[in-house]
């Protein structure tokens, strides 16, 4: 809780749970640029599994409005968009990008953590 009120609280077509659904298209868009995949693979895979994900929210219960589901796969793919052309722009270091995807990977983790460790908490003290 944060100042009385739960910022992980879902529902909206922007939340807290947007940033790791940003962050998701960041780690996907560095991908083709560590390993030997296609920018085309690369990001149906990573469209995929945000699509899958969706549909797992929806079959374990969690259940959102549909614009917040639209901006959930949404995301993703605007930011593996611009994270793809801000590296071909730059032309980063491969370093440099290792760099940048453990960075990027520590906040999504951190993101998703906090926000389950709040999920959890609030649904034991609805059954409490």
């Amino acid at each position: 809780m944060f100042f009385g009120f739960d910022i992980w609280k879902k529902g909206r077509v922007l939340d807290l749970w947007s940033i790791p659904h940003f962050l998701f298209g960041v780690l996907f868009a560095c991908v083709p640029f560590l390993v030997p995949l296609t920018l085309a693979t690369t990001f149906l895979i990573m469209l995929g599994i945000a699509l899958v994900w969706e549909m797992l929210e929806w079959f374990v219960g969690i259940r959102e409005t549909v614009w917040n589901n639209i901006s959930d796969v949404l995301l993703p793919c605007i930011s593996f968009y611009v994270t793809t052309e801000a590296l071909l722009y730059y032309n980063v270091l491969r370093e440099q990008l290792y760099v940048f995807f453990g960075a990027v990977l520590s906040v999504y983790l951190f993101t998703n953590i906090s926000g389950w460790m709040a999920y959890r908490k609030r649904n034991r003290e609805f059954t409490d």
